[in-house]
């Protein structure tokens, strides 16, 4: 590699990590005041926290990648602009096409880079945070139950007036033929289960043989075992956005054979394989705006990338509501986007070069 490209490269890399990084914690926000009042309301332990914010982080890179890529090169190049660097370096015999080439180069290499997260490291990371987050809510101290709600657990009904606790006042269980009701008492939280200790209560309960026969027992304690394992427990059956495109492929032909709606499933599949390379199409915009700007402040550069960037994912935002309205085949609705903005960026060079 020419030192003239490494110095390039240098220059890019700086506000590439930057672009990253802020825009990993704007798309990551969300996210975090979900995680926090998982936390706080669910008494999960600080590993399995951490674990679970680990593995919300593969799924923000697909968006942030081809806006750091487009910040490194806008930024990089408007540096070079207004230190008049890429004048000196022109002046010298050194013609543009091979940086050029190089910048591409760049963004081919961050859209391989973004299937490669979206094939492998995506799909492992969302099924194994719901598996971390099913196993924590499983063995965390978090009771699935509110006062003055009710509670279906299985084929039973739960309602409690008061809670204090784990002190109990007023509750009532109901099930198909009997009911208990009990003045007061406390709850045991187990893995998976609630283990009830009732006080000073009473059971209804009709004859399974005779429905018009009619039980009524009193209890000074009685004990009631809740299983709350299924109820509880998060599904990690693969969603849409966990598959990989194989995954989808198969989905589509299982969709069709079962005569079912298959269009999310394109839409998914196309925007997966057309948004990691909105990189090129974004370092095809950039190469232009940086070498048009005079300015070598930061400023203007982020301003612009905000603006371009803005305008990419509304494209893909309305192109994607398009498809949904099968006003455009998925195939195409999800790659216009990255035509529209790679043609802008062509358009844009060669106005320049004119």
């Amino acid at each position: 590699m020419k030192i003239l490209h490494r110095y390039l490269l240098k220059e890019i890399i700086p506000p590439f990590l930057f672009g990253i990084g802020i825009f990993t914690f704007i798309f990551f926000l969300e996210k975090l005041f979900d995680l926090s009042d998982f936390i706080i309301t669910k008494h999960v332990g600080i590993w399995p926290a951490i674990q679970i914010f680990l593995l919300c982080l593969p799924s923000t890179l697909p968006m942030t990648l081809p806006i750091a890529t487009f910040i490194g090169v806008l930024i990089g190049l408007t540096r070079l602009k207004g230190d008049y660097e890429l004048t000196a370096i022109f002046a010298g015999g050194i013609r543009f096409t091979s940086f050029f080439w190089l910048l591409i180069g760049v963004g081919l290499l961050m859209s391989l880079l973004t299937v490669g997260i979206n094939e492998s490291l995506i799909p492992w990371a969302n099924q194994r945070f719901w598996q971390v987050y099913s196993d924590a809510l499983k063995s965390s101290s978090f009771i699935p139950i509110k006062s003055g709600n009710f509670i279906k657990v299985k084929d039973m009904d739960i309602y409690i007036c008061k809670i204090q606790g784990m002190r109990l006042e007023g509750i009532y269980f109901y099930q198909k033929e009997q009911a208990v009701f009990a003045r007061k008492g406390e709850m045991i939280k187990k893995p998976s289960r609630i283990i009830f200790n009732l006080q000073d209560g009473t059971i209804h309960k009709i004859d399974k043989k005779d429905a018009s026969r009619y039980h009524l027992l009193q209890f000074d304690t009685h004990t009631i075992v809740a299983d709350f394992g299924e109820s509880n427990a998060i599904s990690i059956k693969k969603r849409i956005q966990d598959m990989t495109t194989l995954d989808l492929r198969q989905e589509i032909l299982r969709y069709r054979q079962s005569s079912m709606d298959i269009l999310p499933l394109l839409i998914e599949l196309y925007k997966k394989i057309a948004l990691p390379f909105a990189c090129i199409s974004l370092v095809l915009v950039g190469i232009p705006l940086g070498m048009s700007l005079r300015q070598k402040g930061k400023s203007m550069s982020l301003s612009l990338s905000i603006v371009f960037v803005f305008a990419y994912y509304l494209l893909l935002m309305l192109s994607q509501i398009l498809c949904e309205k099968r006003v455009f085949y998925p195939g195409f609705g999800m790659w216009l986007p990255n035509i529209i903005i790679a043609v802008t960026g062509i358009c844009l060079y060669v106005r320049r070069r004119l």
